[in-house]
């Protein structure tokens, strides 16, 4: 009887340990891509009145910046911070309608091309969470980027007539009033579309 107990405890743990080895199907691996250049952002922080610079392919030239603005709107009777990223004449953010751009999340294909309701713009300024405060009554937020949690800005940069994709990995604190750069990762291969987060 013993070793009936034993044999079935040992079967137990082999079987377990070859569940927990197998490959899942449904989950892509989390290695990085060796066609990507990464940089770690450290978790800087942009609050009101800052600015943070990207630099995505480490050539000692910014690529993306992100800063804030105050407007003061008298017809609506509130005051308005807006946080945004801003893209240069050698780099597109990808830009819909509104002068918004969508939060990407890990595992979605950015592509180099544009596609409906979204195009890539060079000198481009993203609108990405506002503080509104009015005269009277709380302040509020808005903005699609305001529950962000390690979401990713689709960002291009452009060399010699060639377009590099890549991400920004963003997170927005509402409580600490800030916008958190996490990472970012840039293709070293021309007109190549990415995979966010990857």
């Amino acid at each position: 009887m013993k070793q009936m107990i034993v044999l079935a405890l040992v079967a137990a743990m082999v079987t377990s340990c070859r569940k927990e080895d197998a490959p899942n199907p449904n989950k892509p691996p989390v290695e990085k891509d060796p066609e990507m250049i990464y940089t770690d952002l450290l978790n800087r922080e942009l609050k009101f009145q800052q600015a943070q610079l990207v630099d995505l392919n480490n050539d000692s030239q910014a690529d993306i910046g992100f800063s804030t603005w105050y407007i003061g709107d008298p017809v609506e009777k509130e005051d308005e911070v807006l946080f945004f990223a801003g893209s240069y004449v050698h780099s597109n953010l990808l830009v819909n309608h509104d002068n918004g751009s969508p939060a990407f999340n890990k595992g979605d294909l950015i592509p180099v091309n544009n596609f409906p309701g979204l195009e890539w713009y060079p000198v481009a300024q993203v609108e990405m969470v506002y503080k509104n405060t009015p005269e009277s009554g709380a302040p509020y937020w808005e903005g699609s980027w305001k529950h962000v949690n390690h979401k990713y800005l689709a960002v291009q940069v452009m060399r010699e007539g060639r377009r590099y994709n890549g991400w920004i990995e963003v997170s927005f604190d509402i409580a600490g009033e800030k916008l958190i750069l996490h990472k970012s990762a840039i293709s070293s291969k021309p007109d190549k579309s990415v995979i966010a987060g990857q």
